[in-house]
Formats: structure tokens, sequence, C-alpha cells
């Protein structure tokens, strides 16, 4: 028998951004909480603000969670406003980096701006 797959998500305004917190795993079977969780926040948020995604509790993310984190920063776009990971594990930036999405993305190592650094600066175009 296999184990029940885990995925918690929450989020609260915090100061100038929004703050979407991941922990678990993300798959087929658990992005679909994870995109209606960033969707909710997005549609609710100002036009043009800021959502960072919380991953430093992600242990694995497989292309399903890539590919709702895309579409999420599509509509965040759309809006004005961007979308960072914050804090991925070395599992979940290895898929990135091979994805290529660590370029498309603003990946910060702090989930609070004001002692983040990028690590990359946010892209203009989004890949369809």
């Amino acid at each position: 028998m296999v184990p029940a797959v885990e995925l918690n998500v929450s989020s609260r305004s915090q100061g100038d951004h929004e703050l979407v917190i991941a922990t678990g795993e993300i798959d087929l079977y658990t992005a679909p909480r994870l995109q209606s969780e960033i969707a909710a926040v997005i549609a609710s948020a100002a036009p043009a603000s800021r959502v960072i995604i919380d991953m430093s509790g992600v242990e694995f993310c497989d292309s399903t969670g890539m590919n709702v984190l895309l579409s999420c920063l599509r509509r965040a776009r759309e809006r004005g406003g961007e979308l960072e990971i914050a804090a991925p594990k070395p599992a979940v930036r290895k898929i990135l980096q091979v994805t290529g999405l660590d370029s498309v993305f603003t990946l910060v190592e702090d989930t609070d701006p004001r002692r983040s650094v990028g690590v990359s600066r946010p892209k203009p175009a989004v890949p369809q």
C-alpha cells in the first residue's frame, strides 16, 4: 500500500505582498489544491500584486506542479503582478534548473522581501 501524498497550502497577506505557503509534495494528485489556492490569492489581491510562494517545505514537485506554477505566473502577470518562488529545497531547485524555469521565475532565498536577495530577475515572457 502506497502512503497518501500530502500537500498543505495556506496563504496570508504579509506587508506589501501575498504569501502562499506550501508544504509536502506537489504532483498530479495534489497540484489542483495548489492551483486553487494560488488562483484565489491572485484573484483577490490588488492588481499588480506580488505573490510569493514559500516552497521551503516542498520535498517534491513534478511537471504537473511546474505547470501550475507557470499558469499562475501567467495569471499574475496578466494582472500586472509578479509571482516569485521562495526558498526552494535542492530537489525543487534542481527541477527548476533542469527545465530552464529558473530563468523564468524570480527565485528568492527568503519569504521576507526585505531580507531576500533575488537569485534571478523576473523575465518578460512566460513559455507557452
